[in-house]
């Protein structure tokens, strides 16, 4: 018979090592830091998986002082505390122990080893084999035939597993010699200070002479050296007490009955839970038999009469099966649940579900999952619905906008503490279907405890219907006109590919920062700014200082440019224009930033650079339908408005008042000179500094950005804030709240989570400062154009316009307008976004009109 297993671990060296082994930056989407925890518990589920135990439990020390610190006061004196972001994990580590029935202990007065060496050798008395599993050294002299110790070096996943054979093998000692040796070389980790001059080698040289340390101190008169002779006689009471604090007390009176040790199934109702709310999504697997969702019954349905008679409440959870590309899918099987649990799964021709389902789902409230590719495939087939009542991707992005889109299954994991029974085709259709009420129960009640409610009903979801419009209309290219931007763009790479081998004195590869770095420094011979592993630096920011070195770095620069706009952006498109309309149809993600802001993909049309002639020209070739034109309404500096907002700062909102310029403004207010004599130089450091105040930026940013000393910038930031005062209140009080709450908010509750706020590296703490000071300005910019988009879209239709909205970009809107309608369509889209939200200080809007995106008047 096989003896029985007793592994015993030390929790608080354990959760010590996965606290340094993993970042903090691994937090719940709350903000609370669970690196500890989860380390800890990845490393015992692996140990439990990959041993197998008999029985388990975990030691944990109890209180700061121990019997140790009465014999010597200084024992561990030189730890550092414990960090801010540690503590608070000892008791999740602690809740997760409970969930999983794992049984862990302490006691007043002593440590973790001591229990964990008192419950060692009474189980290996009792016939037990021990495994020991710590991060601490000074438990490898309980090493025994029965008693093996694993030992975490670095990190949870670097473990040494000590036998006596492995033990002899790299200490060339016996374990229990260990606490001898600790009391010669002592111990810096936990102050034991051992004798002067004796170290690692030493020691154990002494002790393969000698056995003991009682037997060292009584032959020191035998020990070579002396020197050494002489310290060992002056501190041998300090030896004697250095191996007393490193012995490992092995009777301490502790009551642990072994039985209660024993492993049992994992309670997986509370450990699904408990993983489900810390978001331990990857180390579910490992608990089975967690709850499941039960599986819903439904009709059937295959007649077209039978649906278009289907008795219907009038709210009602629809899921569209969709196949096919954006513009071109195509509809499969419709399925419909309602809230008291009746399912209906409908499959018809295309044709037949469209008919049926035009005349049931129209003035329904309706719960969708990926709710926008099913109105936008409604849109096109002549349907419309009203706004979503709900849709969980959505409202699970409100309360988690940090974290990465979830699937389905996450989502009912994340919120309802449930698993998706393993069923597919169309079970699973109307599983999905039917549980988007169960998570509206939730998701909403969560919504409402952060204060998202508002936003979520009165922005978030009805815009999904506005945004699934967008991407149906598209806006169309001219292939022309981007043919002959092709064709100019390939021309003048060429002709500047030409003009830079002709000042190299040699053809090469102008894309290879080897091989330029070569020409630059090597045959040309300019100065070396910057070397990396691989050679050369040839980055933008060491070719802005060669510039007036060299005719050559323009050219470089240059030929950059329009090779990344030639490849990024004029090249792709032509792929997405779509056969059938001639248009481009972006897609708008609503749920991916997490200030708020829409982003644009397939293709992203927000990042054509428009601050240069080059971007420009790309803008171009989206062109209007003959007789229409095109019209883009974009608000005035409203980032600095919203600043000026939340701010409360007087000065600012009285340069918007009163119709100044508001870098003219700022530069009269630092320089100390009237607002008629501020010079063109003195407005664009102001405006430097304006929008670099909205973005948190540092005195080495801005002089940077300007070209000036990190004094000279420093002064312009100090003189900035002497004058609007209440910019740096707000920018204090943000990074404040950040740091107390671990989250700001938009004017309209909309929350960010920073939870490197309180990071100990640098760079990160400094970047989440500067999203905390950021974040409210930009999400309530992002928020009052999502409302604006909202209003204009939902007033051409009240008005009876057949002008549609095209792209929704940053700050700007575009439209393709009738030219019958512009004068109409141009005051009222004024109108509506000006007045989409009320602010202390007034919105404008500049609204142009034009042929193409870029040749607007």
């Amino acid at each position: 018979m096989s003896q029985k297993e007793l592994y015993l671990l030390d929790g608080n060296s354990l959760t010590y090592r996965a606290f340094y082994a993993l970042p903090t930056t691994l937090t719940k989407s709350d903000g609370t830091i669970t690196n500890a925890v989860f380390g800890f518990t990845r490393m015992l589920l692996t140990l439990i998986d990959n041993e197998a135990p008999d029985a388990i439990g975990v030691a944990f020390d109890v209180g700061k002082k121990t019997f140790r610190h009465q014999a010597y006061e200084d024992y561990k004196g030189t730890r550092e505390k414990t960090p801010d972001e540690l503590r608070p994990q000892f008791n999740l580590v602690k809740d997760v122990l409970r969930a999983l029935k794992i049984p862990f202990f302490g006691m007043e007065e002593y440590e973790a080893d001591d229990l964990i060496g008192t419950l060692a050798k009474r189980a290996e008395e009792e016939g037990y084999q021990v495994t020991i599993v710590t991060g601490d050294r000074d438990a490898l002299q309980l090493i025994s035939d029965n008693i093996r110790v694993m030992y975490t070096r670095r990190g949870i996943t670097d473990i040494v597993d000590y036998n006596l054979d492995k033990f002899r093998e790299d200490y060339e000692l016996e374990p229990i010699q260990l606490i001898d040796k600790k009391g010669l070389m002592g111990d810096t980790s936990d102050n034991i200070p051992g004798v002067d001059g004796i170290g690692d080698k030493t020691s154990t040289k002494l002790l393969k002479e000698f056995g003991t340390l009682e037997n060292i101190l009584e032959n020191i008169d035998k020990v070579g050296g002396k020197k050494r002779k002489a310290t060992l006689k002056e501190q041998s009471d300090r030896a004697r007490m250095s191996k007393d604090l490193a012995t490992i007390k092995l009777d301490i009176p502790i009551d642990v009955d072994f039985e209660s040790l024993k492993m049992y199934d994992f309670n997986n109702d509370q450990a699904y839970d408990l993983f489900t709310d810390l978001e331990f999504t990857s180390l579910i697997s490992y608990i089975g038999g967690h709850k499941e969702v039960k599986d819903s019954e439904y009709e059937e349905i295959d007649s077209l009469n039978d649906f278009k008679n289907l008795d219907l409440a009038e709210r009602i959870a629809v899921n569209l099966e969709l196949s096919g590309d954006k513009l071109a899918r195509s509809l499969a099987s419709i399925t419909i649940s309602l809230a008291d649990n009746q399912n209906y799964y409908i499959k018809l021709s295309e044709k037949e579900l469209l008919e049926g389902l035009k005349e049931v789902i129209e003035d329904k409230e309706i719960l969708m999952l990926e709710g926008k590719e099913q109105i936008r495939y409604l849109l096109k087939q002549g349907i419309k619905i009203k706004p979503l009542s709900f849709e969980p991707l959505l409202a699970d992005y409100l309360l988690k906008p940090s974290e990465q889109e979830k699937s389905f299954e996450q989502l009912v994991q994340g919120h309802m503490q449930r698993a998706l029974p393993e069923v597919e085709g169309k079970d699973l259709l109307v599983l999905k279907t039917q549980l988007l009420f169960d998570l509206e129960e939730k998701l909403i009640a969560e919504l409402e405890d952060n204060d998202l409610l508002k936003l979520y009903q009165e922005v978030e979801l009805p815009l999904i219907n506005v945004l699934a419009e967008l991407e149906l209309n598209g806006i169309k290219v001219s292939k022309a006109g981007l043919e002959k931007l092709n064709a100019r763009f390939k021309d003048k790479i060429k002709g500047i590919e030409e003009k830079i081998y002709e000042l190299a004195g040699e053809e090469f590869n102008v894309n290879s920062p080897k091989q330029l770095g070569v020409i630059l420094f090597e045959k040309l011979g300019l100065p070396v700014i910057k070397k990396t592993k691989t050679g050369y630096s040839t980055s933008a920011s060491v070719l802005e200082k060669l510039e007036a070195k060299h005719e050559i770095i323009p050219l470089i620069s240059q030929y950059r440019t329009y090779t990344k706009l030639q490849s990024t952006y004029v090249a792709p498109l032509e792929d997405y224009i779509n056969e059938e309309t001639g248009r481009i149809h972006t897609t708008f993600n609503q749920r991916v930033t997490a200030t708020g802001r829409l982003s644009s993909a397939d293709p992203n049309l927000q990042n054509i650079p428009i601050r240069s002639e080059e971007g420009r020209e790309i803008r171009g070739v989206f062109v209007a339908e003959e007789g229409k034109k095109l019209l883009a309404a974009d608000y005035s500096q409203i980032e600095l408005r919203v600043l000026a907002h939340i701010s409360d700062d007087e000065g600012l909102k009285e340069a918007y008042e009163q119709g100044l310029d508001i870098h003219t403004k700022t530069a009269s207010e630092i320089f100390d000179i009237p607002l008629d004599e501020v010079t063109s130089n003195e407005r664009r450091k102001a405006k430097a500094v304006n929008f670099g105040i909205a973005y948190g930026i540092s005195d080495w940013g801005l002089a940077k950005r300007l070209n000036i000393s990190n004094k000279e910038a420093q002064e312009f930031i100090e003189l900035y804030f002497s004058r609007y005062p209440k910019v740096k209140e707000y920018m204090d009080n943000t990074i404040k709240q950040a740091k107390e709450e671990g989250y700001v908010t938009t004017v309209f509750n909309r929350k960010r989570y920073l939870s490197d706020i309180k990071s100990k590296n640098y760079h990160r703490r400094e970047f989440a400062k500067r999203m905390a000071i950021n974040t409210p300005i930009q999400g309530t910019a992002a928020d009052i154009m999502k409302i604006a988009t909202i209003d204009v879209a939902e007033a051409l239709k009240e008005e009876g316009l057949s002008a549609e909205v095209l792209l929704q970009v940053h700050d700007e809107l575009v439209l393709e307008v009738a030219e019958a309608e512009l004068e109409k369509v141009s005051k009222l889209v004024k109108e509506k976004m000006e007045k989409a939200v009320q602010l202390d200080v007034k919105l404008e809007v500049d609204v142009k009109v034009g042929d193409n995106w870029n040749e607007m008047d």
